[in-house]
């Protein structure tokens, strides 16, 4: 099982994960983050749109990015 931290951050703010979840690799990782993407896009007051979740490894090197919409472009 290897560690990934789900980071929330845009151009002005940042939300770290500290704790970070086991996974067996990054497919099952990356399906957490766009799950929180689409949370935060979904239930947000905007404040995210635009923004990004960052995957990163044990030793902090950002492996993928999943972008958070605005909730205007998610009903085409």
């Amino acid at each position: 099982m290897k560690r990934f931290f789900f980071d929330v951050s845009s151009t002005t703010r940042r939300q770290l994960d500290f704790r970070g979840r086991e996974f067996a690799g990054p497919e099952q990782a990356r399906e957490l983050a766009e799950l929180i993407a689409l949370d935060l896009e979904c239930s947000d007051d905007g404040g995210w749109a635009g923004s990004e979740v960052q995957v990163r490894n044990v030793i902090g090197v950002c492996l993928f990015t999943i972008p958070i919409r605005a909730q205007e472009t998610m009903a085409a």
